[in-house]
């Protein structure tokens, strides 16, 4: 099989038909420039709160990973494990909920509002699932949500890989792990100020959170070894 094709998608957020049109740019754009070429897509977390269809976002994406080969990637996000904290509490008082629903949970409730009772426990049951980081070292790279540790990587643990902002992270002139001197790591987490990706350090960096519920944009990025990287908004 010949070295796959690379596609990250950067924070969802609930924007189902956003992502359904990226998807199909991303796709016909590959399916004719790279025919026969594997395109493994990655998602990097943050599939829901605040935007409105976070309950389709996560049917669409289930769907998605079990038609498409190679088979999708989806990582889990700060947002995805506030739900899942929630969810882990019979309190709706207790502080999981309230952080949650502070978050764009309430949205996210919203969106389930007319399915049936074990949709929710379905999808809770996909999200727990979900890995926090991948890393295709064969092509150097590393995909997670919000970043990784970068004095410890890989052994950095889920929750630098869902929350992390550090500011030794943001600038890969101080990574000193040695597994991060060949490695570009791309992520999402943290919304760029123009709505556009941010490349630090000749790409070393990619953060391609372009702020879609923020009135920014969706963003695909499409990483093929010694190209340029390319990039699809919606």
């Amino acid at each position: 099989m010949s070295t796959p094709i690379y596609c990250a998608i950067g924070d969802i957020h609930g924007e189902l038909e956003r992502l359904k049109d990226l998807h199909a740019q991303v796709l016909d754009y590959a399916g004719q420039t790279f025919p026969g070429q594997p395109l493994q897509v990655i998602h990097l977390g943050d599939l829901i709160d605040r935007g409105p269809a976070s309950c389709g976002v996560i049917d669409y994406l289930m769907e998605f990973e079990a038609q498409v080969s190679p088979r999708p990637i989806t990582l889990r996000g700060n947002h995805e494990q506030m739900m899942i904290d929630a969810a882990g509490s019979s309190d709706k008082d207790s502080a999981e909920w309230r952080v949650w629903l502070i978050n764009g949970g309430q949205e996210t409730l919203e969106s389930y509002v007319g399915q049936p009772k074990p949709v929710m426990k379905r999808h809770l049951t996909w999200l727990r699932t979900l890995p926090t980081l991948h890393e295709a070292q064969e092509a150097g790279l590393v995909f997670v949500h919000a970043g990784v540790d970068p004095d410890r990587f890989p052994a950095c643990g889920e929750k630098v890989h869902m929350w992390t902002r550090r500011r030794e992270f943001l600038d890969p002139r101080c990574w000193t792990a040695p597994r991060l001197k060949r490695q570009r790591v791309v992520h999402g987490h943290t919304p760029t100020r123009d709505s556009f990706p941010e490349s630090v350090a000749g790409g070393r960096r990619l953060n391609i959170d372009t702020g879609a519920v923020y009135g920014g944009l969706l963003t695909a990025a499409l990483l093929r070894a010694g190209e340029p990287d390319l990039f699809f908004h919606t």
